[in-house]
């Protein structure tokens, strides 16, 4: 009898070690399927906890990766985190989240180096817009006080998302706004928190009826050139008037296509990409300098102080082959113009330095 017993004890003490083996077999495989569980781990892990798992799975890929570098929770004021390849040593997704004062080679400088559109993608309500390398979100700091040289600060999100994806996501661009909040409050910025997105935001074309009632509603008000196809203009009016970069856009409805994009960049940290966009594309002679106000062959800059800091305004009209402009660069300076004073007397903008009327050819 007792004989037996024993032989109970040990074939339970195997039956034990069995489940074990079988749990432990499972733990292998869970470790081996690490990419499916992946993206909960680093939400859970990486910058600062903003992050939602189930949006890093729509955007990562399904594959071993590792944890980048994170200065969240570190006191930084410029903080960092994103999710490299196996490697180590080149990133999927990288998070940048920092206050700029208008530095050169600050987080903004790159979207400069070409005169370009950025895609509004954000509804009016999040200060964003979708640039060259994903999603960009410019947040005025209230509780920051200016620097000794009486710059404001602003918090700049980057997500470096185009290693994940094409075109924008709603993934990403609330992403952009769970670490834009995040660092709001780690590094004491002081703004409301956003709203966050639960789409890409449409184009809306509104006809030039529709758009009275917009920031844009001047377009409606003034003589407008005729459009290449000769028939009627659209607007694009997808900004607030107060966010940190506005925009308008005259659409020609018979093709579809934008025929010039007119913008406004408020703050300090507009003046050094501005001087690296002129002085990339435009051949500028000897009695002008990257500083002023100039026309190019398919661009236009203008100038202002609003509430005390540097104004840029940018005027884009160029063919998708960037040939030519779409408009004749006369044309294009007088929209600038208008455009350039009804943002004035919106924002309280004083000291305007619009374009002269000669065209400067692109940088050789």
């Amino acid at each position: 009898m007792a004989t037996g017993i024993r032989g109970l004890r040990w074939l339970t003490r195997w039956r034990v070690l069995g489940v074990m083996g079988v749990v432990g077999a499972l733990a292998g495989i869970g470790w081996a399927a690490k990419p499916m569980w992946q993206p909960w781990w680093y939400a859970e892990t990486l910058c600062g906890g903003n992050l939602s798992g189930a949006e890093l799975a729509g955007m990562l890929p399904k594959e071993r990766l590792q944890a980048g570098r994170d200065t969240f929770g570190s006191g930084s004021t410029t903080l960092k985190c994103g999710v490299n390849e196996n490697d180590g040593r080149h990133f999927v997704l990288k998070i940048e989240a920092q206050t700029d004062l208008g530095e050169p080679l600050g987080p903004l400088a790159m979207e400069f180096t070409i005169p370009r559109d950025p895609q509004y993608v954000f509804p009016t309500t999040v200060p964003g817009f979708y640039g060259k390398f994903g999603p960009v979100i410019i947040q005025e700091c209230p509780e920051l006080g200016p620097d000794s040289y009486g710059r404001r600060p602003r918090l700049v999100t980057n997500v470096y998302a185009h290693g994940v994806e094409t075109a924008p996501s709603p993934e990403s661009l609330r992403t952009a706004v769970r670490i834009t909040n995040g660092a709001n409050d780690e590094i004491g910025c002081g703004a409301d928190p956003l709203p966050l997105p639960d789409r890409v935001e449409p184009v809306r074309k509104l006809s030039l009826s529709q758009a009275k009632d917009t920031m844009c509603g001047w377009l409606a008000q003034r003589p407008l050139p005729g459009s290449p196809s000769g028939k009627a203009w659209q607007v694009e009016a997808p900004t607030d008037e107060s966010a940190p970069v506005t925009s308008c856009s005259l659409i020609d409805s018979g093709t579809g296509e934008e025929a010039v994009s007119l913008t406004g960049w408020y703050g300090d940290w507009t003046v050094e990409p501005f001087e690296l966009l002129l002085g990339a594309n435009v051949d500028i002679p000897d009695d002008h300098s990257p500083r002023d106000a100039l026309l190019s062959d398919n661009f236009g800059r203008a100038k202002a102080q609003c509430d005390g800091e540097a104004t840029n305004f940018l005027a884009n009209s160029y063919t998708p082959d960037a040939t030519r402009s779409v408009l004749p660069m006369s044309d294009v300076r007088d929209l600038l113009d208008e455009f350039t004073a009804d943002q004035a007397e919106r924002r309280g903008c004083t000291d305007l330095e619009l374009p002269g009327p000669t065209v400067h050819p692109g940088a050789p």
